[in-house]
C-alpha cells in the first residue's frame, strides 16, 4: 500500500512539475527578417554583422623579389567588415608592406561559401597604393582563401592576395593568415 502511495505522489508530482518551469516568453517570428533572434527563434552562427582582424603574412613583388628591398617580405596590416550575410562580406582594409614600402588601402567585397564553421571565399578589393616618392596608383587586389569560425565568435583565416597597381608598377603577392573577432 506504501508503495502504492508513493508511485500515485511522484507521478503527481512529474505531471505537474512542467507546468511550475517558467520560461521565456516565446516571440513571434512574422515580423521583419532578424526580429525572431533572440525570442526562442533562430540563432545568427558566428556572431554579429561587424568584425575587425589582424592580418599579416609573406609580401613579394612579381621581378627580382629578393633584390632591391627596402626590408624583410613581410607585411601588416588590419581589416574591418560588414557582414551582410554569412556568405557575403564587404571589408575595408589596411596594410603596410616592409619590403616595398607600399601603404595599401583598399575596399571591397568579398563573397564565402557560407558553410558552418570552415568557409572558403573570393573577394575583389579596390582602392589606393601609396608608396614614398612615387605617385599615388589605383590598384585592385583580388584574393582567395579560407577561414574557420571558432568559439563562436574568432575567425582564423589562410589566403592569398595579388596587388595589381593600375601604371607601370609590378603586381605583389601577399600570402597571409588573420585572426579576428566578429561582434
Amino acid at each position: 500500500m506504501l508503495r502504492g502511495n508513493a508511485l500515485r505522489a511522484l507521478s503527481a508530482v512529474l505531471w505537474l512539475l512542467p507546468a511550475a518551469a517558467f520560461a521565456q516568453e516565446r516571440g513571434r517570428t512574422d515580423g521583419p527578417e532578424g526580429s525572431e533572434l533572440g525570442k526562442g527563434g533562430y540563432e545568427r552562427p558566428g556572431g554579429g554583422r561587424y568584425s575587425v582582424a589582424f592580418n599579416w603574412g609573406a609580401s613579394l613583388q612579381d621581378r627580382d623579389p629578393l633584390t632591391g628591398m627596402e626590408g624583410p617580405p613581410l607585411f601588416v596590416g588590419a581589416t574591418a567588415s560588414y557582414w551582410t550575410d554569412d556568405w557575403f562580406v564587404l571589408d575595408a582594409s589596411a596594410a603596410y608592406l616592409l619590403n616595398s614600402g607600399r601603404i595599401l588601402l583598399l575596399i571591397g567585397p568579398k563573397v564565402r561559401s557560407g558553410f558552418y564553421p570552415i568557409s572558403g571565399f573570393l573577394g575583389l578589393q579596390a582602392g589606393a597604393i601609396v608608396q614614398s616618392g612615387k605617385p599615388l596608383h589605383f590598384g585592385l587586389s583580388p584574393s582567395v582563401g579560407g577561414d574557420i569560425l571558432l568559439a563562436d565568435r574568432l575567425i582564423l583565416g589562410l589566403g592569398y592576395a595579388m596587388d595589381i597597381p593600375l601604371g607601370r608598377e609590378l603586381p605583389g603577392h601577399r600570402v597571409f593568415m588573420n585572426i579576428g573577432y566578429r561582434f
